[in-house]
């Protein structure tokens, strides 16, 4: 399926935005005695390239370094014939090409002297850069996972702009589900094409189809609907990741309350504290509906979304933007919602990033 135009957006996210970013985690990395950090990435882990540059990508194992005081190093095993490319993506950082780019970085850190260097997830670091680092510079590398996650926790303005603006996105291809389909895949038919014409570089679509049965949304293209369905849409914009989950039903007073328990859920979703724990917040969202169960997703570490809480345990941390899931019974039928939550709060927490 051909994504979204990835392109650099400047009146979205800055270059100025993303220096900034890297500038924090240049202070987090002095407090704690690191000369370097080393950010991997590839095809389904790229989160943490992606919020040190803007830029993603998908395709392609690589190694971000992080110098106090210079450009960020992204090292690459891709042909120069991509190059031009991303370097119109990825401005605030160098390109480097290199059949062995671990190597490369190796000779970068020897060369700046740096002794101490932090790896975001050093347990996923794949053994043979590691080996390629170790061939050309005497360093320890050392798990930067909680330095990243200090810093990756505060939210920033330009992020929570491109979640609201990715959630609109998701909102308008929810609004072209036809709930009286028969089919799962002609429901959902117009959504991906919206989704992607208004510039979605991911789309993932997962269906319940009969919710009577089973709650579990699913790829059921060709399954059909039962009275009452869910549609699951994640997106990616600009990097960024947002997921929403409606409910549809061919019963009309059904369908009645399951909109009025939506519009409830989107009266109460920007002010509910993903830090706090959302089972208080949740419940008695809507009259005659009951929270059965709910997981909490955030940014964390190289995933975009990952899930940080749920009903069996709280949030404990802080994060830069939460999704929430959540299923509800309504009348003896399970509703599922989901979406964006806190954003209306959020913002408060910019001062501590600046």
């Amino acid at each position: 399926m051909r994504r979204g135009l990835m392109l650099w957006r400047e009146q979205e996210l800055s270059a100025a935005d993303v220096k900034a970013r890297q500038q924090r985690l240049e202070g987090a990395m002095k407090a704690a005695g690191l000369d370097a950090f080393l950010v991997y990435t590839n095809h389904v882990r790229s989160a943490g390239v992606t919020y040190l540059t803007g830029f993603t990508p998908y395709w392609s194992d690589a190694l971000l370094l992080i110098l106090p005081g210079q450009s960020p190093l992204f090292s690459t095993a891709l042909s120069k014939r991509v190059g031009n490319w991303i370097r119109s993506v990825n401005p605030t950082a160098e390109i480097a090409h290199s059949p062995k780019p671990g190597r490369l970085i190796g000779e970068r850190l020897a060369s700046a002297g740096c002794k101490c260097v932090g790896v975001l997830e050093l347990d996923r670091l794949p053994a043979g850069l590691a080996e390629e680092i170790a061939s050309a510079a005497d360093v320890e590398l050392l798990d930067g996972t909680e330095v990243f996650a200090s810093v990756r926790a505060k939210p920033d303005s330009a992020e929570l702009g491109l979640v609201r603006r990715a959630d609109a996105l998701v909102l308008e291809a929810l609004g072209t589900v036809d709930p009286a389909s028969r089919h799962a895949g002609q429901a959902v038919a117009a959504l991906e094409r919206v989704a992607r014409e208004a510039g979605a570089e991911e789309c993932y679509i997962a269906i319940a189809p009969h919710l009577d049965r089973d709650t579990r949304p699913g790829r059921f293209g060709g399954a059909e609907l039962g009275r009452s369905f869910a549609v699951r849409l994640s997106l990616a914009y600009n990097g960024v990741w947002v997921r929403r989950t409606r409910t549809f039903s061919r019963d009309a007073a059904l369908q009645e309350q399951v909109q009025s328990l939506e519009r409830a859920f989107a009266a109460l979703a920007p002010k509910l504290d993903p830090v706090s724990p959302l089972g208080p917040q949740l419940k008695g969202l809507a009259a005659g509906a009951d929270l059965a169960r709910w997981f909490l997703e955030a940014p964390s570490g190289t995933l975009p979304l990952t899930e940080v809480a749920s009903e069996d345990r709280d949030t404990g941390c802080r994060v830069p933007y939460g999704v929430l899931s959540a299923a509800f019974m309504l009348g003896g039928t399970t509703v599922l919602l989901g979406g964006p939550v806190g954003l209306d709060l959020l913002p408060n927490a910019t001062e501590e990033a600046a």
